[in-house]
């Protein structure tokens, strides 16, 4: 009675190997655009842990590290374009972010 120890050959395992092989790009890891993004994927777009982040959003929106966001229910959610704007902002006060933003939809519609 044999035994057979090898059910893929050399080919077979070959393929299985290149189908498991993927490259992480920023589409894989950020969600689309038009998505609200949870406290998870907010802590990783920010590279912080997800403590520091609901940390951070019992701050006022008028202290220094005040995050951006809207609530859902009792859920907050952050908006992929404004957190990316924050960011590029240097990260101001979420209070002075939200009149800058306004005062820059102000300025487009004219």
């Amino acid at each position: 009675m044999a035994i057979r120890t090898n059910i893929f050959d050399d080919a077979a395992r070959a393929r299985a190997l290149e189908t498991s092989v993927t490259i992480s790009t920023e589409a894989e890891v950020f969600p689309p655009i038009d998505y609200l993004w949870t406290v998870k994927e907010a802590a990783a777009f920010l590279a912080r842990s997800e403590r520091w982040t609901w940390y951070m959003l019992k701050a006022h929106e008028n202290e220094p590290g005040s995050i951006p966001h809207v609530m859902l229910g009792r859920s907050p959610r952050f908006i992929p374009a404004d957190m990316k704007a924050w960011a590029a902002a240097g990260f101001p006060p979420a209070a002075s972010f939200k009149t800058w933003k306004a005062d820059d939809e102000r300025r487009r519609k004219r």
